[in-house]
């Protein structure tokens, strides 16, 4: 009875397998996505990216150190040179013009802290004017008050300015003020308010709660700073974080601006002292 031999698999088709079998077996090129903006924005993000990565294990973060700002952010996106930008203000309409759809991702309270300032019942407008033109200059425990300011056209600025006319006046004033302490960004302002025995200025809520700082938070007029009494409106004073896509976004940018107004990206931010835009 003849002996049938079992056909064995071209040279060419053996090495065509061996190579489909090593590329199946190599683990996915990890896919960058390049994000800046407001310097408190940065740990937020790292916080929603890593629930991202849930859904998207091959994504990679990067972010440049330090942030970019609001302003450097824009321009990067509009440059090419980022993926998305989280700006810590409403874009002006020459941003606006030079980038693709943009929306307001959420809120988080403006506070005043320190690091060992005592002041019971925290201050009402009148004492922290008094506070930044120099005429109120100790704590209750008679340590010295260490303002820390932050530069005129910044955001927080903007917003202590506007608590009342007499606030505006005093900001002024303070920046007129010789050897004052000066944050460049948010994260160097956290540091200061945290080294400095005494401090006082502006940080958020949201940046922390992300950080770990242990600062003093102070009520302002009778309002303590929370998600509650911003959302009932009682304590007025915000920042707000938006994201900016460029005209014509990757794949992996829209994914994930999707992903920010997902329910489990609501859930983080709520975690991280951040009210969702729209709830």
């Amino acid at each position: 009875m003849p002996h049938h031999a079992t056909p064995r698999p071209s040279m060419g088709k053996a090495a065509a397998l061996l190579a489909l079998t090593a590329l199946i077996a190599q683990p996915a090129l990890a896919e960058p996505l390049r994000i800046s903006g407001t310097g408190s924005s940065a740990p937020l993000v790292t916080a929603l990216f890593e629930e991202f990565r849930k859904q998207h294990p091959d994504a990679e973060l990067l972010q440049p150190t330090p942030p970019l700002g609001s302003s450097g952010a824009l321009k990067a996106l509009a440059g090419g040179r980022i993926d998305l930008a989280l700006p810590g203000r409403a874009l002006k309409p020459d941003e606006a013009a030079r980038i693709g759809r943009h929306f307001v991702l959420a809120t988080t309270p403006l506070v005043l802290a320190s690091a060992g300032g005592q002041k019971k019942n925290g201050f009402t407008l009148d004492e922290l004017a008094a506070v930044y033109e120099g005429r109120q200059t100790r704590w209750d425990n008679d340590q010295p008050i260490r303002l820390v300011l932050r530069a005129s056209f910044e955001s927080d600025t903007q917003t202590l300015k506007s608590m009342s006319p007499m606030m505006a006046k005093a900001v002024d004033t303070a920046a007129r003020r010789p050897g004052m302490a000066l944050g460049q960004d948010d994260l160097e302002t956290l540091t200061l308010l945290t080294h400095s025995p005494g401090s006082l200025g502006p940080t958020t809520l949201g940046l922390l709660r992300a950080s770990g700082a242990r600062l003093t938070v102070f009520e302002i007029n009778g309002v303590a700073p929370s998600l509650a009494t911003l959302k009932e409106g009682r304590y007025p004073w915000r920042k707000e974080i938006s994201v900016a896509l460029p005209r014509q976004p990757s794949p992996l940018a829209d994914k994930f601006a999707a992903f920010l107004q997902s329910d489990k990206a609501h859930a983080v931010l709520q975690r991280s002292a951040y009210l969702p835009a729209g709830r």
